[in-house]
């Protein structure tokens, strides 16, 4: 593994985020941050705060993408927000009964999310500096929280060895994911609705979060996991633990490529795979940082094989798991194929002492070296198999294929599969004839007493009338009668017919999920339609027309306007986030939110009333918009607290409408007044009727 860069801090390293413009953000435990640029590696910017150090969170400081927001945890002082251009103190959080145990940014920078020794999760708007949401509790500490890429979601692990995943946007809908046996320590979200969460056993789970499932579980790490990233494509997972071992994971197979792919001695804190330039960033608990570049060794690849030393080419990629996936790899594997042919053909002239030859630069790599053992081994008696194959006498042939597997890969053993296929095709036609049967089994007599082949002529020659019956419906397109009747008469299913019929079940289906992926939700039920006539794909079809008449009543229902039938969909449907009618109706709904907590900020509940007003009857929105206006009543609040006036009555009214909520007793309990009040039961603010809210609670 290439090394390109290696830095050396004082303190251990508590973030490392790729920023925009070809930058990295790298924080540590005193509450620095140092900001380089990709290429080259250098220092560009940076800053230092006067915050007491704190090196025992695993999420204790975070940043956002554009460098605009640094939020760290201060051990008793909550949390506090910088501007990262102008190195000021912005904000500072302390609403958290006991301390603040993580946090994180969301990728678009409108939140930060707070989780504390309370088992509360706390959403705060980065552009007010105003909590807006209070999220799910945990039944203990908070460790650890993830953002979806579209903003959408949110995760929250804990002690209590549970995940929440809550829509940021309705906070009305949400999944509880129990499954670990130790606490939750990193979360990651990845494409197609997938979750990775790790916990301080060494457990990774893959979760589907809308299922509720877990898809996979990876091979265990040696201890507590610590950091998790990915390569841009979601390939790749590369997980580090407090051994100092950095494993990779393939996410398409979720097999284990490498366990100890990297091995630092001291344990590692922080992970970030760039996409600018390939570098796996790894920040160390000594505040050691290292720059690590996988795919320039592709370079060095390149060149051993340029120069034919392909056994250092296989060393290095023995070495680095991860060029096996590079385009120099597949060089090299075009390489060995040629070679392997050129092998093949030698041994079939006999000349066994040059094909070894030339396949001994492969030698290195395990695989291949047992590949080429087992190709000299199986050609040893070629000449035997070659005179069988050109005598007709079959049966010996495949026998011999069948104990030397390597002879099925030469063209003689073609030449015999393309006569069996010559021969029986026309056995097919000569069996339908008057008297045809006879001249049927003497064209069929060379493969008889061969297994595979046997069962096929005795369902021809015994089973005739059965295979016209089955011909006669593959020729009126009848492929559900075909399949059913395949399945009572088994030799059918070795039929070139039957292989096709398959091959036409597939070409429907692809065609159907092309047709729902382009928006064409009619189409792709027409098709869908069809693949319901092929028994074994009923299922896929039936699953295809359900979503597809999802797609299409979501987009009658955004035609007509009638948002909350969308809404109402959504939830019984999350899947339906990615679809284009979903996603411009949520950028809509998140420039509404916007103005709206600018709106809370201020208090100003007459204004959250009129931004409001056209989304009242949208039922799953409920929970966000009380959210907001229970914000700008604590708003009012705290500004009459500050001019000096009794907010007990205030305080009472807020109660009476929402109860002894998140949002008002952290903000009691804050200040030291929470024992003031009495502890009345929270409401449920799907009930809540918005348009009887008072435009004031302090008056």
């Amino acid at each position: 593994m290439i090394i390109e860069k290696r830095l050396g801090f004082r303190h251990s390293i508590t973030a490392v985020k790729e920023l925009a413009g070809r930058r990295v953000a790298i924080l540590d435990s005193s509450n620095s941050v140092r900001i380089f640029s990709t290429e080259p590696i250098t220092l560009v910017d940076g800053f230092k705060t006067s915050l007491a150090q704190n090196d025992k969170l695993l999420h204790g400081a975070d940043i956002s993408e554009d460098g605009r927001y640094v939020a760290f945890c201060v051990q008793k002082e909550g949390v506090a927000v910088f501007d990262g251009k102008s190195k000021r103190l912005l904000y500072r959080f302390k609403r958290h009964e006991g301390d603040v145990e993580s946090l994180c940014i969301s990728r678009k920078h409108r939140y930060l999310a707070t989780g504390g020794q309370d088992g509360k999760t706390f959403l705060w708007s980065l552009s007010t500096g105003r909590m807006v949401a209070s999220l799910p509790h945990h039944s203990d500490f908070v460790t650890a929280i993830a953002f979806s890429p579209n903003g959408q979601w949110i995760a929250t692990g804990s002690f209590d060895r549970k995940i929440i995943v809550t829509n940021i946007s309705s906070l009305s809908h949400g999944f509880r994911l129990k499954g670990h046996s130790k606490a939750i320590t990193e979360l990651l979200f990845i494409g197609s609705h997938r979750l990775v969460a790790a916990d301080k056993d060494g457990e990774i789970s893959v979760w589907d979060y809308f299922g509720t499932r877990v898809i996979k579980r990876l091979k265990k790490m040696f201890d507590e996991v610590t950091a998790l990233s990915v390569t841009p494509d979601e390939r790749f997972l590369f997980a580090a633990d407090k051994t100092g071992a950095v494993s990779l994971y393939d996410l398409n197979s979720y097999e284990l490529v490498a366990l100890r792919y990297l091995q630092y001695t001291k344990p590692v804190k922080r992970l970030c795979y760039l996409l600018e330039g390939n570098h796996l960033v790894v920040g160390l608990a000594d505040g050691e940082v290292t720059f690590n570049s996988p795919l320039k060794e592709s370079r060095k690849m390149e060149e051993f094989i340029a120069s034919g030393d392909l056994a250092s080419a296989y060393r290095l990629a023995e070495e680095n798991p991860l060029l096996r996936y590079s385009d120099e790899y597949m060089r090299l594997e075009a390489l060995w194929n040629g070679a392997f042919q050129k092998a093949m053909s030698l041994l079939e002239l006999g000349r066994k002492e040059e094909a070894k030859k030339i396949l001994e630069p492969f030698g290195v790599e395990a695989s291949k070296r047992l590949l080429a053992q087992q190709l000299v081994n199986d050609f040893a008696d070629f000449q035997k198999f070659k005179a069988a194959v050109e005598g007709q006498k079959y049966q010996l042939a495949y026998s011999m294929a069948a104990s030397h597997p390597m002879l099925k890969q030469n063209r003689y053993y073609e030449m015999m599969e393309s006569e069996w296929e010559k021969r029986f095709s026309r056995a097919k036609k000569i069996v339908m004839q008057k008297g045809g049967e006879e001249r049927a089994k003497e064209l069929l007599k060379p493969f008889r007493g061969i297994s595979d082949k046997s069962r096929v002529i005795q369902a021809l020659l015994s089973e005739k009338e059965i295979y016209r019956l089955f011909m006669k419906l593959v020729a009126k397109r009848d492929f559900k009668g075909a399949i059913e009747l395949a399945k009572r008469y088994p030799a059918i299913m070795e039929l070139d017919e039957y292989k096709k019929i398959e091959k036409i079940a597939d070409i429907i289906a692809k065609r159907a999920s092309a047709e729902l992926e382009a928006g064409n939700y009619a189409e792709a039920a027409r098709l869908a339609s069809q693949l319901k006539e092929f028994p074994d794909m009923r299922e896929r079809a039936e699953e295809l027309i359900e979503t597809a008449n999802l797609y299409a009543s979501a987009m009658r229902y955004f035609a007509q306007k009638d948002y909350g039938a969308i809404y109402a969909i959504l939830e019984r449907h999350p899947e339906l986030e990615d679809t284009k009618i979903v996603q411009n109706l949520e950028e809509a709904w998140r420039k509404v939110v916007t103005r709206a907590e600018k709106a809370a900020s201020s208090g100003e509940v007459g204004d959250l009333k009129k931004i409001f007003a056209p989304f009242l009857s949208l039922q799953q929105k409920r929970a966000k918009m009380v959210s907001l206006f229970k914000q700008a009543y604590i708003v009012q609040i705290e500004n009459a607290l500050k001019r000096g006036a009794d907010v007990s009555a205030a305080v009472g009214r807020y109660l009476e409408l929402f109860g002894m909520d998140d949002e008002i007793g952290s903000w009691l309990a804050e200040r030291g007044m929470k024992e003031r009040f009495p502890e009345e039961e929270r409401k449920d603010t799907a009930q809540t009727d918005i348009d009887s809210l008072p435009e004031s609670v302090t008056e």
